[in-house]
């Protein structure tokens, strides 16, 4: 029961489709953070739905990547994207710790965030636009990234020590953190599993797509690790915005592999 508990936690805390079942338990936040994979799993099962609804609606591919573009970032209510632009103003301010700490707090948005948020959404775009526009098969892969890139969110927090002002700090002191890891690594290791089933029982992939598959997911993972490595470094600790840093970093190294296997 504490596990459904904890998913739904993290339903309600980081997707904003209402959430079928509303409880919370403070003894169980830490739970919530093991359960980022599940939350990936229905962020990703949605992103499918949402691309074979273009498709049966005949719209162009470049409509379609606008679409598909806007909902990978509302679904998290644009949280993470928030995070990436804090962990964005303060890094690049290259300013002594204290003051990268105090500006990734400070409510108002600096230039660098600006900047970067354009980029951000603009490669996104292309890359997913190129994806859709020469192998759109690869749709599904892209579509496993918000999966990883949970997973490793998840990790960090759960591994990491977090700055002071975090809101993890109190829940990092509690017992058993490990085992949370295995319960995440578990998810993440069998929703892979299905998915490859799926891609070569349904789907009909082969051992070249499984390849290219594989190099998506695994640029997706290693972007998100280290990003979350140079903000920590950078910034004296984990917090929510650098977990929501990472997840960007991940997804957007994700599609950028895939436009990148499009030409292989």
């Amino acid at each position: 029961m504490n596990f459904i508990t904890a998913f739904f936690m993290a339903w309600g805390n980081f997707i904003t489709l209402p959430c079928p079942y509303k409880k919370w338990d403070n003894k169980l936040k830490n739970l919530m953070l093991s359960m980022l994979p599940s939350v990936g799993a229905v962020i990703s099962v949605l992103f499918v739905l949402i691309n074979l609804a273009a498709v049966k609606l005949r719209m162009p591919d470049m409509v379609t990547a606008v679409i598909v573009e806007f909902y990978i970032f509302y679904i998290h209510g644009f949280m993470h994207l928030d995070g990436f632009m804090d962990c964005t103003d303060a890094i690049m301010s290259r300013r002594p710790l204290e003051d990268r700490q105090r500006i990734m707090k400070d409510p108002t948005v600096g230039s660098f965030a600006v900047v970067m948020v354009c980029f951000l959404l603009l490669g996104w775009f292309a890359c997913y636009y190129t994806v859709l526009s020469t192998y759109p098969m690869l749709i599904y892969a892209v579509a496993f990234v918000p999966i990883i890139s949970r997973s490793g969110a998840g990790a960090q927090v759960l591994t990491y020590k977090p700055i002071g002002h975090s809101q993890y700090v109190e829940d990092y002191k509690q017992e058993g953190r490990l085992k949370l890891k295995l319960v995440l690594a578990l998810q993440e290791a069998v929703y892979l599993v299905v998915f490859l089933l799926l891609m070569v029982r349904v789907v009909g992939a082969d051992s070249n797509y499984i390849f290219k598959t594989t190099c998506i997911l695994a640029a997706a993972g290693c972007a998100s690790e280290l990003a979350g490595m140079h903000a920590r470094k950078q910034l004296g600790g984990m917090s929510g915005d650098i977990a929501g840093y990472s997840i960007i970093w991940g997804e957007l190294a994700g599609v950028a592999a895939a436009a990148i296997a499009t030409a292989y």
